[in-house]
């Protein structure tokens, strides 16, 4: 085999070795219209979503249930007091 050939197998094994880390979207982006059930709050550099303590009149109640529902590293962090 040529140098260039062990070359071009070297680099393709070293490829497949490194880990692969794959990163799902948030559950709350599949429930629907979380966008009427969800605040935004100030987080200094950026804006993130947080869940209000209580519904939106804007919100669907079944998107309000599957909102609550979520938990741990799924749940939507409450709305910080005012």
């Amino acid at each position: 085999m040529s140098q260039l050939r062990h070359l071009a197998l070297a680099a393709t094994l070293a490829a497949l070795a490194l880990p692969v880390y794959a990163v799902l979207p948030p559950k709350y982006l599949s429930v629907p219209d979380f966008k009427q059930c969800l605040s935004e709050q100030n987080e200094g550099s950026y804006r993130s979503w947080c869940q209000p303590a209580k519904k939106p009149k804007a919100c669907p109640r079944a998107s309000w249930r599957q909102l609550r529902a979520l938990q741990g590293d799924d749940a939507v962090p409450a709305c910080r007091a005012k």
